[in-house]
């Protein structure tokens, strides 16, 4: 076999993604590998090695435990696996008074606006004097001030809190926070704010990273460089994202340059090329061989501790120490095993990675380089060394994406249409300004061409984000509203696969594969959009404390809201927007609810009443929308009533007694903070 470990993380990576899907595992799975093996020995003994069915039995055993195993690894590594996780403390959980609880700090914290953000794990819960030994991790928010900014991984605090259990997203096809939390097993979230306080530290690896990472800013701060020129250089040189504005990561990704504010294996590539070249200036004995590779070796692991040790940086920094490891034992490397084998041993590590998105681009755009690009850069051939090397970085470019389109458009929803354009400019110059970052702190004994050469940098970096400003403002600059299923990324990349063997072997089967995929992807789309045909739809959305409705037909809608509400950007690209996108909803006529010179909606002869203070019997309403307020204060006849719809109830549980029990024993009542959007479809007739 030319790739056995490309095989291998195959298998391997779907028995990871079956258990984190669908939770298979059994606990006679252990027997299974013990059988197989026995299995795998028996017909050792009893098959002649020319026998084409030892061969095909081997194989299928192999791949079978391989799978087994990724569904054990999964189990092993699961934190509800265990007897005392959190989840198992229903009286912890669903306890009216606040808990005593004993936490330690495993990531950098996150600072926002108002809050810090943390990720801790559970040490110890103390209920009713008596403690106990907990475990699980959670996602915390303290009060920003001057001591919650100064945590760090390793801290211990203690906090009085509840935990909450995250919900599921309320509106129709919002981004699912608490699906992208569990897939890094967290499931509790609580808010502490000013309930806490500091007990001790440990020393732990990502503790020592941070400390070092932060020193590092602090020297690019000294160093001159201020509000968004220090925001992307510390993004840039060691993957510090937190002082980045939404202004300047939405033109980065526009473009798509995201990558570059991301530290990935572009980074730790860089690194390890510009410590190559030095030493291939000296000479090439054995000796000094292997020294090069042992200082090449720490220096990238130095720089992946002090960028945080994310994802990426571990891929390609693993990958890059495999590489070294061969030249030192004079091996020859093939790419695709040292690619599979970083990928093994970081998913033993932690098998929830499959599911990171930063994980499945790095590893999809470093396979995509290493088989498209030399096929790519060969198309084409320049006797000017200038036109060389651009058309090599644009062949890096297309490799990448091609390899990244499919997950990119599933998860982000548009595409940077002027990529090659871009990138163009952003990986020299990205080249350039880590070297310049990666300077400064070594010359920061020397204040003055540390301070020159902050200056450099500024100037490239202002040079940079107009080059993207200036993209980002041509016309059809990104495809947006991009939505697909999974089964349809999936059968893009089936596609895209079958491209690329047919590109090699020119099989006629290869070629009406292409076909049917082909016919496939489009009948799936047509689908879609035959079955919104005459469809008609009232949604009324979850928010806190506003209304906002859509009046769906087909793709036109009438979208009702308060005029604040259109302005608030964020709201409705966290709310709405998604839905929209999904829904092809692009001819939008919006109406404000302050304009309004009635409260009563009427359209495809239905009624919708906004109440504000009261109920007021109404025999031709059909829907009314109130909050509990105005609820307590109505009175309720028993027969003739429409929906009701309880809108603006957040923190709020007292109800009027008669009211909530006669509409809720009718099945008229749907509370939109515990019930998510309301939604009602007039092909069906149904809620």
């Amino acid at each position: 076999m030319k790739h056995p470990l490309f095989k291998i993380l195959i298998f391997l990576i779907l028995g990871i993604y079956c258990e984190i899907t669908f939770s298979v595992f059994q606990k006679e799975f252990h027997l299974i590998i013990i059988f197989n093996l026995l299995l795998l020995v028996f017909f050792e003994k009893v098959l002649k090695n020319t026998s084409y069915v030892k061969k095909i039995l081997f194989e299928f055993l192999i791949a079978f435990s391989f799978v087994v195993s990724g569904i054990i690894l999964v189990d092993f590594k699961n934190d509800s696996s265990h007897l005392n996780y959190i989840g198992n403390s229903k009286d912890i959980l669903e306890s009216k008074k606040a808990t005593e609880s004993n936490l330690r700090i495993y990531e950098p914290i996150v600072i926002l606006e108002k809050l810090v953000k943390i990720k801790c794990e559970i040490l110890t819960v103390t209920k009713d004097s008596l403690k106990k030994n907990l475990k699980g991790k959670i996602l915390i928010y303290l009060t920003k001030d001057s001591s919650s900014i100064k945590l760090m991984p390793g801290d211990e605090i203690m906090v009085n809190c509840n935990f909450k259990e995250l919900s599921n997203p309320k509106n129709p096809h919002q981004f699912n926070y608490s699906n992208y939390l569990s897939s890094k097993q967290i499931q509790y979230s609580a808010f502490v704010k000013n309930n806490w306080q500091f007990v001790r530290s440990s020393l732990t690896v990502k503790r020592f990273s941070t400390i070092i990472r932060n020193k590092c800013l602090k020297i690019l701060v000294d160093s001159g460089l201020k509000s968004d020129d220090f925001a992307i250089a510390s993004a840039l040189t060691f993957g510090y994202k937190d002082e980045l504005s939404q202004n300047v990561k939405g033109v980065f990704s526009k473009t798509g340059s995201m990558h570059v504010l991301a530290v990935s294996g572009l980074h730790v590539g860089i690194i390890f090329l510009i410590i190559s070249s030095i030493f291939n200036l000296f000479n090439s004995s054995l000796k000094f061989k292997i020294l090069k590779q042992l200082i090449i070796i720490l220096t990238i692991w130095f720089y992946a501790f002090i960028t945080g040790l994310t994802p990426s940086v571990l891929r390609a920094t693993t990958m890059l120490t495999f590489f070294s490891m061969a030249e030192i034992f004079s091996k020859s490397s093939n790419i695709y095993n040292i690619l599979a084998s970083s990928a093994i041993l970081l998913l033993i590590i932690n098998p929830y990675l499959i599911v990171h998105v930063g994980f499945q681009l790095s590893f999809l755009a470093v396979f995509g380089i290493v088989y498209m690009y030399p096929l790519i850069n060969n198309l084409l051939f320049f006797e000017s060394k200038l036109l060389s090397k651009t058309w090599a970085i644009t062949s890096v470019s297309i490799s990448a994406q091609v390899a990244t389109f499919p997950i990119s458009i599933y998860y982000f929803h548009q595409f940077p249409n002027f990529f090659i354009l871009s990138n163009l400019l952003v990986i020299p110059t990205v080249f350039v300004l880590l070297i310049l970052g990666l300077l400064i702190i070594l010359f920061t004994i020397i204040p003055s061409i540390s301070f020159f050469l902050a200056k450099v940098m500024s100037f490239l970096i202002s040079l940079l984000v107009k080059f993207l400003f200036l993209i980002e403002s041509l016309p059809y600059s990104t495809t947006k509203d991009l939505y697909i299923s999974k089964s349809e990324t999936v059968l893009i990349y089936i596609l895209v696969i079958l491209v690329l063997f047919y590109n090699k072997y020119h099989e006629k089967v290869l070629y009406l594969l292409i076909l049917f995929v082909s016919f496939l992807i489009i009948g799936i789309d047509f689908k879609e959009d035959y079955d919104r045909t005459g469809s008609k739809r009232i949604i009324v959305y979850s928010l806190p404390n506003c209304t906002a409705i859509d009046l769906v037909s087909e793709n036109e809608h009438y979208f009702i809201a308060k005029k604040s509400f259109f302005n608030n950007k964020k709201l409705m690209n966290t709310n709405i927007k998604n839905n929209w996108g999904y829904n092809d909803l692009t001819r939008a006529e919006f109406i404000s609810l302050d304009t309004l010179k009635s409260k009563t909606i009427k359209w495809e002869n239905k009624s919708i009443a906004l109440i504000e203070n009261e109920w007021k019997y109404d025999s031709t309403i059909d829907f009314a929308i109130l909050n509990i307020k105005a609820l307590e204060n109505s009175i309720i006849e028993k027969e003739n009533l429409p929906f009701f719809i309880i809108s603006n109830c957040r923190g709020t549980k007292i109800y009027k007694k008669q009211n909530f029990d006669l509409l809720k024993g009718k099945n008229l009542l749907h509370e939109l903070e515990n019930d998510g959007a309301f939604i009602y479809d007039f092909n069906s007739e149904s809620l």
